[in-house]
């Protein structure tokens, strides 16, 4: 019975050890593909710039305009502290 639970120990060993290296692969993925993504936003803000200037800077506007309200509405994360 004692070789059982070895057997069943190693096998809880390697099952953890494969998810360790899976959350890893999914980290890398993550981060592959925001990087991606804002390269393909930054590309397609620079091509909307060149090619129709009005309506890269309603866009801008629009974005700012967002950003502003989201920190405005958003509720404070830290402490405030005076020195």
């Amino acid at each position: 019975m004692e070789r059982f639970a070895q057997y069943l120990d190693e096998l809880e060993d390697v099952v953890y050890a494969l998810l360790t290296i899976g959350e890893r692969v999914r980290r890398a993925l993550q981060i592959l593909l925001v990087l991606s993504a804002s390269l393909v936003l930054q590309v397609l803000g620079i091509w909307l710039a060149l090619n129709r200037p009005p309506l890269a800077l309603a866009t801008v506007s629009l974005l700012v305009v967002c950003m502003l309200y989201r920190s405005v509405i958003a509720p404070a994360t830290g402490k405030l502290v005076l020195t």
